[in-house]
């Protein structure tokens, strides 16, 4: 350990500031670096700082008139004085790091384990598609309501039986109502009483399961036969109803659908988007024909719940 200080090339004892100190009188230890370095009354007076808090030896070699005296912004000229304060820096810098890092991939692995608990036993897998398909076609449905309900002579045509059918294809389709927040179940179950389905008239001769899938492959030109295929899906059909609104369809009747997994044994509704599937078609048998073929859905029908709840007791 060096005696003397170094500050603006002069050299002053270091046991004579720290004797100062002792005796409480530090303005005499920053007269005395101030005059003799010729330094200003600051740096004198930071540089007894540095004794008081036991820093100075850090600097031993090193002329104080040329340090950055900012104890807390300096760290890097510690280092430099003693390699050894530098080697602790370092490696506490390390730790903390490393500390922090493992803290953020507990975190980060604790959120994904309540996400997977969530979809898996709150939400299903299976069912999230269907979610997201059906808020989907409700905000859509919720978008164009104003515009229903402003021109009712437009928008209305009177089905047979007095049952009334809604001209916007997108208000057609079959929603599960307990899905839905309050205030959009409300609107629904409006929706559903203006269309008066409990008047449909359930369909004597309907599609089987085999006949539904032929006639969607054929619909989408055959793309459904890889989403069959690749996912081991089959089509089920659910209960249809007489449409007498196609007049230029025999045998017409419109069912709600639904894909059921042979592979795991659970279902989903007929996905929107990349599956190129809604959740009900029209069926008709064209004229001489006995082989089933589909359509968009024309006219509104019911959520089929015994459809959902036969493939789901199988889960």
């Amino acid at each position: 350990m060096i005696k003397n200080i170094l500050v603006n090339t002069i050299e002053i004892d270091k046991a004579t500031i720290r004797e100062f100190i002792k005796q409480g009188d530090v303005n005499s230890a920053i007269d005395l670096i101030a005059i003799q370095a010729n330094v200003t009354y600051k740096t004198a007076r930071d540089i007894v700082e540095m004794f008081k808090e036991d820093q100075i030896d850090l600097f031993d070699g090193k002329d104080l008139f040329l340090v950055d005296y900012d104890l807390v912004a300096h760290s890097n000229d510690i280092k430099t004085a003693n390699p050894k304060a530098s080697s602790f820096l370092e490696v506490e810098t390390n730790e903390s790091g490393r500390t922090s890092i493992w803290k953020s991939f507990l975190i980060f692995s604790v959120l994904a384990l309540l996400a997977f608990v969530i979809l898996n036993y709150v939400v299903g897998f299976n069912q999230i598609g269907h979610h997201i398909s059906e808020f989907t076609q409700l905000f859509d449905k919720s978008a164009g309501s104003s515009a229903i309900d402003a021109d009712t002579s437009k928008q209305k045509v009177l089905r047979a039986g007095g049952v009334t059918r809604v001209a916007d294809v997108e208000d057609l389709y079959p929603v599960d109502t307990n899905l839905l927040p309050f205030d959009l179940r409300a609107a629904e179950i409006e929706r559903i009483n203006r269309a008066q389905l409990d008047q449909l008239r359930p369909a004597k001769h309907s599609p089987t399961d085999e006949n539904a899938q032929r006639a969607l492959i054929q619909l989408t030109n055959r793309h459904l036969t890889d989403v069959i295929g690749q996912q081991k899906l089959t089509v089920k059909i659910g209960t249809c109803y007489e449409n007498s609104t196609r007049k230029d369809k025999q045998a017409c009747v419109s069912c709600m659908i639904l894909l059921y997994n042979r592979e795991k044994k659970n279902w989903q509704e007929a996905p929107n988007g990349e599956n190129f599937l809604r959740n009900a078609y029209d069926f008709y048998l064209p004229s001489g024909s006995g082989q089933w073929e589909a359509s968009p859905l024309s006219m509104s029908i019911p959520y089929d719940y015994a459809l959902v709840n036969k493939y789901k007791a199988m889960e």
